[in-house]
């Protein structure tokens, strides 16, 4: 029989080699345990078991339901695509493109549907990611806008089940998060389901991305260090027809626009692997290619998504026309890209270790 695996084996499979999404899922698993033994070490960027502490023998959730050891069934869904723009003034104000994140999270909320939203704000100072468990709307502005720097998102799962004992969550995060998620479940869902976790996330919200950068190179090294520019000063950051731009005041003033290949080498290694732009295992898909600027790209993918979307039109907390037809092509194209380089850079990496 062979032995069961555990986070030592993660760390030697997936951390150590680079493939390491910075999700949080085993960190969330093992806390839903009841164990607590592991944490994210942010400073390394990278999950850790607690000093002195050794995984418990017949356990091993934390490897198994990690996506970069197995990666998780997609089933057929729906794919609707939509622009959009939030009809909210107070989200518009504040909210990175169309607002349609914060305002679909915003009806969720106002109509019972979820009664917090796992997602992540800016914290006090230096323009790092927190996660947080947002349960009223002036907790949900304040996560509004795009963050590229890591967050373990999926600890907030944890957070809301055992700190905050909700039963209906919405969960916002970035394609490897979700599909995380969607791991979780199928590892978890029919052995341990700790503390009913499987029932809890009712919404789930994926986002677009090309990936993430790690805090130190991108923030750090090359804004404060390269460029000069103040951390605490920066009010939005924005990535758009391949350029970083980077914004501070009320009055959006830009501080730096860099090519996206300027920055290239700050990219997380495990987002080099990833084969996802769109967000695949959500139930809505959001993002800013494919729409003018101040619009949303909305997919709509399951049918619970659909509910959410249309229950947000009607009762006029968004806009919505169909995509135009080279919005959709632009977002195709992104995702095709996206899976052939990660696949690529999974084959460059084999070859390497030959």
């Amino acid at each position: 029989m062979e032995e069961k695996k555990d986070f030592g084996d993660l760390v030697r499979e997936v951390i150590d080699k680079g493939k390491c999404t910075l999700c949080g899922g085993c960190v969330a698993t093992c806390r839903l345990l009841d164990y607590g033994y592991l944490n994210v070490d942010f400073s390394e960027e990278r999950p850790v078991i607690s000093e002195g502490q050794q995984c418990p023998p017949d356990c091993g959730y934390c490897y198994y339901q990690c996506p970069r050891v197995e990666k998780p069934e997609l089933k057929q869904g729906l794919e609707e695509m939509y622009e959009v723009v939030t009809k909210d003034e107070e989200i518009k104000a504040v909210c990175q493109d169309g607002g349609a994140v914060t305002s679909l999270l915003a009806y969720a909320l106002d109509e019972g549907i979820v009664e917090g939203c796992i997602t992540v704000a800016l914290g006090d100072k230096d323009w790092k990611p927190e996660v947080r468990v947002a349960m009223d709307r002036s907790s949900l502005i304040k996560t509004a806008g795009t963050k590229y720097t890591p967050a373990a998102t999926l600890t907030g799962v944890a957070d809301a089940i055992l700190n905050y004992d909700l039963w209906s969550v919405a969960l916002v995060g970035t394609p490897c998060q979700m599909s995380s998620y969607e791991r979780m479940l199928t590892v978890g869902r029919d052995t341990h389901n700790a503390h009913n976790f499987s029932s809890h996330i009712r919404l789930r919200i994926g986002l677009f991305c090309l990936g993430s950068y790690t805090y130190e190179k991108l923030i750090t090294d090359f804004l404060a260090a390269k460029h000069g520019i103040n951390i605490n000063e920066i009010t939005k950051m924005q990535i758009s027809e391949n350029v970083l731009h980077v914004y501070a005041g009320a009055e959006a003033e830009e501080l730096l626009s860099a090519e996206l290949s300027e920055i290239e080498d700050y990219k997380r290694a495990g987002c080099r692997v990833c084969e996802d732009f769109a967000a695949l295992f959500s139930d809505i898909s959001v993002g800013n290619n494919g729409t003018p600027e101040g619009r949303s790209s909305v997919i709509v993918r399951t049918d619970f998504g659909k509910d959410v979307f249309e229950g947000a039109l009607e009762r006029g907390y968004i806009e919505a026309k169909p995509i135009e037809p080279s919005g959709a092509e632009l977002i195709h194209r992104l995702m095709k890209q996206k899976k052939e380089a990660g696949i690529a850079e999974k084959e460059r990496r084999k070859r390497g270790q030959k």
